[in-house]
């Protein structure tokens, strides 16, 4: 695989650079953009009332989370990062993967849960991210192939894709997306400012965190001349006609065919890390003070009735 680590959620039908940048309705409402916030540049995604989780690859971003308004609803939050956690670290990174924890010393009022099945292959999912929209098309003999990626701009966007497959990475599986032509109603893709976004699939109607953006298909360029200056980020529903790699590895030429041979994007997969961050990002069960409290209320019944009544 030759990918970059992605920095926007870019879209198939659309360059408005204001286009899905409020929380989604209809067939996507509460998709996971309620779980999202602000970690300096990028997003990360609340996991448990005092527990965030992001990538690594982009490193730490400052000291404070924020819920910005556009992800609650109202005002702005923001918590202060607990930075001696973990022994003075002050993060928790999962091993062999690009997965980072953070805590904060308040808490979240929500959090999103965890998707720890195996089937996310299939299903439609919904990603978050922070960049730029549309660059430059890219032609392939004056016949349009995608768009080259513009410079982030800070805004959130959601977008959807389908998971396509499971990659076995040197950084832990990843769920990958094909940009495609036929997809998806809001069919998107991954571009400068999205890594650590959240990515969520509907499983049996509850929208779950099924991975965090990490990398994109990458780097493309019309020749194999190294050193020239022509490479470029895009985001393509077809390769075909391009040259993939980079000047330090090379670069393979992928074939212009007559089906479309999409881009991809990657994400670090959850639910095979889902055991390692639940050790760290601690979820109180949610109805432990009830049963607590339903245990006080029956010792009381039970004592009220053996004792003798006047």
């Amino acid at each position: 695989m030759s990918a970059t680590p992605c920095h926007a959620i870019l879209f198939y039908d659309t360059g408005n650079s204001t286009h899905n940048t409020a929380a989604p309705t209809g067939i996507f409402q509460d998709s996971g953009w309620q779980y999202e916030g602000l970690y300096g540049a990028y997003l990360g995604t609340m996991i448990a009332p005092q527990y965030f989780i992001t990538a690594q690859h982009f490193g730490t971003q400052g000291s404070t989370f924020t819920q910005s308004g556009i992800f609650n609803g109202g005002s702005d939050v923001t918590y202060n990062i607990d930075l001696i956690a973990n022994s003075g670290t002050g993060y928790w990174d999962i091993a062999g993967t690009d997965l980072r924890i953070f805590k904060i010393n308040e808490s979240f009022s929500t959090y999103a849960p965890l998707y720890t099945g195996t089937s996310e292959v299939g299903l439609t999912l919904v990603t978050n991210g922070r960049g730029g929209s549309r660059g430059a098309e890219v032609l392939v003999s004056s016949v349009l192939h995608g768009w080259e990626h513009s410079a982030p701009d800070g805004t959130a966007r959601w977008g959807s894709n389908t998971v396509s497959s499971i990659y076995s990475s040197a950084l832990g599986d990843l769920i990958t997306a094909n940009f495609s032509a036929s997809g998806t109603a809001e069919e998107a893709t991954l571009s400068g400012g999205d890594s650590g976004g959240g990515v969520f699939v509907n499983d049996g109607g509850i929208w779950k965190l099924a991975g965090i953006n990490y990398s994109i298909d990458g780097r493309f360029d019309t020749n194999n001349t190294v050193s020239d200056g022509s490479d470029f980020d895009a985001a393509l529903f077809d390769r075909g006609g391009l040259y993939q790699g980079s000047d330090s590895f090379g670069w393979t030429f992928v074939p212009n065919l007559p089906l479309d041979n999409p881009s991809s994007f990657y994400a670090s997969r959850i639910s095979t890390n889902a055991v390692a961050i639940m050790n760290i990002a601690v979820v109180p069960e949610p109805r432990s003070a009830l049963l607590v409290l339903l245990a006080a209320v029956s010792s009381v019944m039970q004592r009220r009735r053996v004792t003798p009544q006047a």
